[in-house]
């Protein structure tokens, strides 16, 4: 039997029930114009976690369908009541909008990657169920200026079989490929869902949200580049690195709204997604990171379905691109080998630039009143499912606080000091921030806007430079270079006019990681600007924090060792001796590196024990040893240092976690030497009396009992 057949049969069937009027008077109605604002031929697929439901539209412009869920069969009016409501959508849901306005073409969605697209006279909903379980749907019809047409239509406008839905991780469907150049984009399209499920977070406010992106194919098993373009721009047409065999996967960042796009981070719960909304600035609730859930569920999705390196994923971006790529790498460590990053903005909760026209100083700068109507005032600072505030999720500076236990992928960043849109001011404590936690990264400034200008560091904008990492390799964070250049006080005329932090050294790509040693070798670099070359000091000073350690294992409370070698010489420039501070991170401050390379190692060392320097070939350097007769210690006792050589000398009792509990003893140091050491007054426990005496040090675990 033909469903229209079937579709009217059952009509009439339902019709009769309630009304009794003859059946031939019934059919004759449901061919009147009456009924045409109703929708026909819906039908419903399950794929992939997802349930793709079509209909025939009832076809008048503006148009709202309503979509209904139920664990029962929908017959009668009646039973609506007691079905759930998912929500609603417009007309016109065949059309890809976002597609067909960028390109000037109109473009209809396919619900399979392998099926055609959608013809103008369908409508579309895609519900992600949270539970497996067998379902009904109806999807009813309400023209502009009238009342929902409420009446079901068995077979026609109501589902007369079940769906049977299993929670699974959706996949975007593949809609079509374009061609630009030699280029050929790949587009997909993932519909997002209003309610999270065990595999799929809440990606929209509404239901069935679709948002395109891109893939452009590379060689097996390459790298994969997360292109994230600018504010008003979109997925097409956007380049990657340059990188020979890179994929790339260009995501869309795009609100139908007045605000046009999320900044890459989400909106408030109660945000209108109507096209031209001029959205109320929130002062209650709670504002949700939408796109970031979305941008980093695509890039999984990309990473588990396409043969690409996954140890070599990178995001890029420029303006809010930047922004972009430096959030995903900040919520995402694990995922990301490096971002690079040209002109972002690293805290929308800086909202006083010292430049009077900057376009997110408040009280009235026209960025920061697009932003307040997503998020609320930065004065309200609304919280976030995180348990963190919104102003404090984009604020990248107090994001490397939460994360200088874990440290975050290396960052490369260039920024205008006389950038009036996404402000200079703001990079100063973010720079701190990166410092203090000893995360590492590459910051170069200079006197350009964000449209262009005095960009010296032009040469230096090789995106291809973050192929030095990997997410299964370490590296070492670099903080407080005696070569840092200085960016001021927030003032584009204060510091150096061009500058950079980090920017001479970097280090050779492959590291030694393993269970007994952890090395690299530092060396410095010229830098190239659109004017010439900046010469690298012959030597620099640099603090060395190990990250995204593999293999080497730090642990709490642990003697390491530290060896600083020249590798022009040969010669040994500093041995110290850490333990992980409270975070379990070790940093090895001030390691000298020259122009002919330094190598750094860090070893595990146990407590009176120099096997792993003798095995390190280190054995003829002479380190401070120390005695501690009463150990464990009750009460009070001594502890004798044999200093190396003349000196300096330091000795202080550290907690486990390298605090300094109390400063034993500081003056010239030579021969062997006697210091009192009393436990009185310490809490019962494990420290470590320690002994420097210039780059040498020496430490011996000691208990104190109560």
């Amino acid at each position: 039997m033909r469903r229209d057949a079937r579709s009217a049969g059952l009509a009439v069937t339902s019709l009769l029930s309630r009304t009794g009027l003859p059946a031939a008077i019934l059919m004759l109605l449901a061919a009147t114009p009456a009924w045409a604002t109703q929708v026909r031929d819906l039908a419903a697929t399950h794929r992939d976690g997802q349930t793709f439901l079509t209909w025939t539209s009832a076809g008048a412009p503006g148009t709202i369908y309503r979509v209904y869920q139920s664990v029962f069969p929908m017959l009668t009016e009646e039973d609506l009541a007691s079905a759930a409501l998912l929500g609603a959508v417009g007309d016109s849901t065949w059309c890809d909008r976002r597609l067909s306005s960028i390109l000037g073409t109109t473009y209809g969605y396919a619900v399979d990657s392998l099926g055609p697209a959608l013809a103008p006279t369908q409508g579309l909903c895609v519900v992600t169920p949270d539970a497996d379980n067998v379902r009904y749907y109806a999807v009813t019809a309400q023209r502009a200026g009238r009342v929902e047409e409420r009446e079901i239509l068995p077979g026609a406008n109501a589902l007369s079989d079940p769906v049977t839905e299993v929670v699974a991780p959706p996949r975007p469907v593949f809609q079509r490929t374009l061609a630009f150049g030699p280029m050929r984009l790949e587009v997909y399209t993932l519909w997002a869902s209003d309610t999270p499920t065990p595999s799929f977070p809440a990606m929209a406010n509404r239901l069935g949200c679709a948002y395109d992106c891109g893939v452009v194919r590379g060689a097996t098993h390459g790298s994969l580049m997360v292109r994230m373009h600018g504010r008003g721009w979109n997925f097409i047409a956007l380049t990657g690195s340059g990188q020979p065999g890179e994929w790339l996967l260009t995501l869309d960042d795009y609100l139908p709204t007045a605000q046009v796009n999320s900044f890459w981070f989400g909106y408030h719960e109660n945000y209108q997604l109507e096209p031209g909304a001029l959205n109320p600035v929130p002062a209650s609730g709670q504002v949700e990171d939408y796109t970031v859930r979305r941008a980093l569920y695509t890039v999984e999705w990309a990473r588990r379905n396409f043969p690409v390196d996954t140890t070599a994923v990178y995001a890029m971006g420029t303006s809010m691109g930047g922004i972009g790529a430096v959030m995903l790498a900040m919520r995402a460590p694990r995922m990301f080998a490096a971002a690079w990053a040209l002109l972002p903005k690293f805290d929308f909760s800086f909202t006083s630039d010292p430049n009077p026209d900057n376009l997110f100083n408040a009280p009235s700068g026209p960025l920061l009143l697009e932003v307040e109507r997503m998020w609320g005032t930065v004065d309200a600072n609304l919280p976030t499912p995180e348990g963190i505030r919104t102003y404090e999720s984009l604020n990248a500076g107090f994001l490397a606080g939460l994360r200088e236990a874990d440290g975050v992928p290396p960052i490369i960043a260039f920024n205008g000091k006389n950038d009036g849109v996404v402000g200079w001011a703001e990079k100063i404590p973010f720079y701190a921030a990166m410092q203090d936690r000893r995360l590492g990264g590459y910051f170069f400034f200079d006197q350009r806007g964000h449209a262009g200008g005095s960009a010296a560091w032009r040469p230096m904008e090789d995106p291809r430079y973050v192929y030095r990492f990997r997410t299964n390799g370490s590296f070492p964070a670099l903080s407080r270079c005696s070569a840092d250049h200085d960016p001021g006080n927030g003032l584009a005329s204060s510091g150096d006019s061009v500058g950079a932090i980090n920017g001479f050294v970097e280090w050779d790509p492959v590291l030694t990681d393993n269970m007994s040693i952890w090395l690299t070798n530092l060396r410095l670099r010229d830098l190239r600007t659109a004017w010439g070359v900046i010469p690298a000091p012959s030597s620099v000073t640099v603090d060395v924090t190990p990250r995204r350690l593999q293999e080497f294992e730090i642990r709490p409370g642990t003697l390491y060792v530290f060896v600083v070698r020249q590798l022009s010489s040969g010669s040994i420039s500093k041995i110290a001796l850490v333990t992980p501070d409270a975070k379990n991170v070790v940093t090895l401050p001030g390691v000298l590196v020259t122009r002919g390379g330094t190598e750094v190692r860090l070893l595990r060392m146990a407590s009176r024990s120099k096997g792993l320097l003798e095995n390190a070939g280190l054995a003829e350097v002479a380190l401070p040893r120390l005695s501690v007769p009463r150990n464990p210690l009750r009460g009070s006792g001594t502890v004798t240092v044999t200093w190396p050589g003349r000196g300096e000398g330091w000795v202080d009792l550290l907690g486990v976690a390298g605090r300094l509990e109390r400063r034993l003893w500081r003056g010239d140091a030579s021969g062997a030497m006697e210091f009192p050491l009393d436990g009185a007054g310490l809490p019962a426990g494990v420290y470590f009396i320690s002994a420097r005496q210039g780059g040498l040090a020496a430490s011996e675990r000691v208990v104190i009992l109560p």
